[in-house]
């Protein structure tokens, strides 16, 4: 079972976005520019398929099955913590 998620946004208005942030832009903002410049580039890859993987750390969800919990509670809106508090003796 697939449980595709789609992000869909205006391709002017994407790369408008990055023009507005790039060095000579209104919103010069390096990262943000390189994340818009990123996400355009999944956009032109319009046949690819696509996951965002979240890690923190050493801990990635595909390989620790606590991170992956972590960010199902998160998900869920359920309360969450990384890394879990150490329980006190």
């Amino acid at each position: 079972m697939s449980n595709t998620r789609e992000f869909v946004i205006d391709e002017r208005l994407l790369n408008s976005l990055v023009e507005d942030t790039d060095v000579a832009g209104e919103m010069a903002h390096k990262s943000i520019h390189h994340f818009l410049k990123e996400l355009r580039n999944m956009g032109l890859a319009h046949r690819d398929l696509w996951s965002v993987r979240l890690f923190n750390g050493d801990s990635d969800a595909d390989l620790d099955p606590d991170y992956a919990e972590h960010l199902d509670r998160i998900n869920s809106g359920l309360p969450s913590e990384w890394p879990p508090a150490t329980p006190t003796k």
